[in-house]
């Protein structure tokens, strides 16, 4: 059966088992047991056989971002306390002294008389590191119960057949993306690769019906979108839907992406629950405007007096040193309805306190990105000794020579409450900034607005 397909060549499971064997010697004489190793790679192909090969071993995978500057993959990897990286050949890697770094090496002929050392169900399987989109990121220690969960309450929610290929273009050192992998092997299903997305490299292969499902962010189902309006493009009836998440999927996304044929299935998720909490199901034509559909029927759900979401379950991770609370604090806050259906308002930590008034800086998000000359925007709070914060718009346009002054945009937004309506504009040329795995890059815009 066909596990992987990649541009070139396409790979049954016993191929994919051959490429592992290939690199075990290397593996065998780097790699103590329970020892972490970071890994990076501009090959989809490379973390696809090394994040099973090291647990296989007995070692801790850790994926890493190849784009990432030198201080921060030391800095994750000083967090974790290990000081070993593997690299390929499809990367230069600007090495320091206190740091071991090892160049992947292919056998040429490959021993069968190997031997696995698998994790235990509860035991470490890989580490991920958290977006750090509003603070340092956190290491994310993930068993294999988590992982299985995760995969096996997914499926019974997608529903993914034996005859879909699920395109894998996401990063594959987030959740989202290596998910996608572990998934495909528990279930023994089909996934396409492609190194890095490009829209136009999405599309031709929809079009051609050579995948069925594409997980991606908001950001780059917007840039498939545009192409595809554009030019008169339609999903054939084959297709079976886009899983959108990573950030908010406006509700105008998804209808638009209809009329091109593709079914958006938003999902809401996390790291410390090795991906998927809540997703919309392929056959539910109910779900309500705003929601990310039901809980994945793993997970129980409450709510905290700041209906903070919390959620407990066989998925849910534990961070790396830290004791085990058998309730994830998500550090979101929403709502169940009576049906069961997950509402997700906003981040906690991104409320706004203006003149004694809460403000949701989403609910302004989406009346402002409704202004027709508006690409992107984002809203927060700026500190503020009067009104203890003000609302802060960042925008971009999409002509930069058609831009709008904060009077102009606040004449569009009449409708809102007053304290609602933004007090200071910041203009980007450039786009919202975003992190590898299309979350908006808080940290980045506080430095750019206060330049």
């Amino acid at each position: 059966k066909t596990f992987l397909i990649t541009k070139n060549k396409s790979y049954t499971f016993e191929d994919f088992n051959e490429l592992i064997l290939e690199y075990y010697d290397f593996a065998i004489e780097n790699i103590a047991p329970k020892e972490k190793v970071g890994f990076i790679s501009n090959k989809v192909l490379e973390y696809s056989i090394f994040s099973n090969l090291i647990p296989m071993i007995g070692g801790i995978f850790v994926p890493l971002n190849p784009k990432s500057p030198k201080n921060e993959i030391e800095s994750k990897m000083n967090l974790i306390g290990s000081n070993k990286i593997i690299y390929d050949n499809s990367i230069e890697v600007d090495q320091t002294e206190g740091f071991i770094y090892l160049k992947s090496e292919r056998s040429k002929k490959v021993d069968k008389s190997f031997k696995y050392n698998w994790p235990k169900k509860n035991d470490t399987f890989c580490i991920l590191f958290t977006s750090g989109s509003s603070g340092n990121p956190k290491a994310v220690s993930i068993s294999k119960e988590n992982i299985e969960s995760s995969c096996i309450s997914s499926q019974e929610n997608l529903n993914v057949t034996d005859s879909d290929i699920w395109l894998l273009c996401m990063p594959p050192y987030h959740a989202g993306g290596l998910s996608i992998i572990y998934r495909s092997i528990i279930l023994s299903k089909t996934f396409y690769i492609l190194d890095t997305f490009d829209p136009n490299d999405v599309i031709n292969l929809i079009k051609e019906s050579k995948v069925s499902i594409v997980s991606l962010v908001p950001t780059m189902l917007n840039k498939i979108l545009d192409i595809m309006e554009k030019n008169n493009i339609k999903a054939p009836k084959y297709f079976n839907f886009v899983l959108c998440g990573g950030a908010k999927v406006p509700e105008d996304l998804i209808t638009r992406a209809k009329k091109s044929n593709l079914k958006v299935l938003p999902t809401y998720g996390m790291t410390e629950a090795s991906s998927q909490i809540a997703t919309a199901s392929p056959i539910d034509k109910n779900r309500p405007y705003n929601s990310v559909g039901k809980m994945l029927d793993c997970l129980e759900i409450r709510f905290s007096n700041k209906r903070e979401i919390q959620i407990k379950g066989k998925n849910i991770a534990k961070y790396l040193n830290k004791k085990n609370n058998p309730w994830l604090e998500t550090g979101d806050y929403g709502y169940l309805n009576n049906d069961g259906y997950l509402f997700v308002e906003g981040r906690i930590d991104e409320m706004i306190i203006s003149g004694g008034e809460n403000i949701n800086p989403r609910e302004i998000e989406e009346e402002v990105n409704k202004i027709p000359e508006i690409s992107e925007s984002y809203v927060f709070g700026l500190k503020d000794s009067y009104w203890g914060e003000k609302v802060c718009l960042y925008a971009s346009f999409k002509d930069n020579e058609k831009s709008l002054d904060l009077e102009e945009i606040k004449k569009c937004l009449s409708h809102l409450d007053s304290f609602k309506i933004p007090k200071i504009l910041h203009i980007s040329k450039y786009g919202i900034p975003k992190l590898s795995n299309g979350k908006i890059d808080r940290k980045k815009i506080e430095e750019l607005t206060n330049e």
